[in-house]
């Protein structure tokens, strides 16, 4: 059976430190000039005598060859704590045996658990108490249920207040699922806000993030359109069972333009209509 937690993960909050000695910070600047968490200005300040260290030196081999981000958080989270022993296979990324090793070098060298995090725990805390006042009695998963088959996974739902500061990531390992969560970026410069501000972006992120992976088997018998289709449908349907119709009416208008869908509202009618019948396969009823 599934079920949601919010967590901090040591393995995955290690992989965020490397990622702030690393070139990412520098490559996500670029990408959208933002100003960022204040955890994450001053972990980056902690780590910057390492910048040489292998798992940086690795960090960035990686970025600079392609490699997505998941790989490198699914790896860690396929790894004890805090040695990195592997416990499942890792991701087929070159040398990263050799790279989730240097991960637990990098956590003895910066003595960064002890040195920082120790020092941080109310900051992380607050995070994580903001998220669980909008995912109570996993309400989120439910809501998924009434659309298709949860896949029977442990879901972790993690703050990050540190890189990447304007995605969210997606990490699986040996029957888990952990999301790593930044706090909803502000207008123009300014840091990021508390996740308890903005729970509509923090419902319809979790949602577009997390569906695909717990609704893998019945989106696998659609097209790479309906899919994405369906995404957005339980997007709007967590948004309206876990908060308010008018935030699940708000996020289809600007789905429906962002992405060019003018029948979203009208199948997102069609699949409230089915939900209430309560077979537990709504999607599958208004996109086969």
């Amino acid at each position: 059976m599934a079920s949601l937690s919010i967590t901090i993960d040591e393995r995955l909050r290690l992989v965020t430190a490397v990622l702030a000695a690393s070139s990412w910070p520098a490559e996500e600047q670029a990408q959208l000039t933002h100003a960022v968490h204040p955890q994450a200005k001053q972990v980056r300040h902690f780590v910057q005598p390492f910048a040489s260290h292998p798992a940086v030196n690795g960090a960035n081999e990686a970025l600079l060859n392609g490699v997505p981000l998941t790989d490198l958080f699914s790896a860690a989270l396929g790894c004890t704590w805090p040695d990195f022993t592997p416990t499942a296979d890792l991701p087929h990324v070159l040398k990263i045996n050799d790279w989730v090793q240097s991960l637990a070098d990098f956590a003895r060298e910066t003595s960064i658990v002890t040195l920082f995090w120790a020092a941080q725990t109310a900051v992380w805390q607050e995070a994580a108490a903001a998220l669980q006042t909008i995912f109570t009695e996993d309400r989120l998963l439910t809501a998924l249920g009434q659309l298709g088959v949860v896949a029977d996974t442990a879901v972790l739902l993690m703050p990050n207040l540190v890189f990447p500061a304007l995605s969210p990531v997606v990490a699986t390992a040996h029957g888990t699922l952990a999301l790593l969560l930044a706090p909803p970026k502000a207008v123009g410069e300014s840091p990021p806000w508390p996740f308890d501000e903005d729970p509509g972006w923090v419902v319809a992120t979790a949602a577009e993030q997390l569906a695909p992976h717990l609704l893998a088997a019945d989106l696998a018998q659609f097209s790479t359109d309906q899919q994405a289709m369906a995404t957005h449908l339980a997007a709007a349907h967590c948004l309206a069972t876990l908060l308010d119709d008018y935030e699940a009416q708000a996020y289809l208008l600007r789905a429906k333009k962002a992405h060019h869908l003018p029948q979203l509202p009208a199948l997102f009618t069609q699949l409230q209509e089915e939900v209430v019948k309560g077979n537990g396969r709504a999607l599958a009823q208004i996109l086969q």
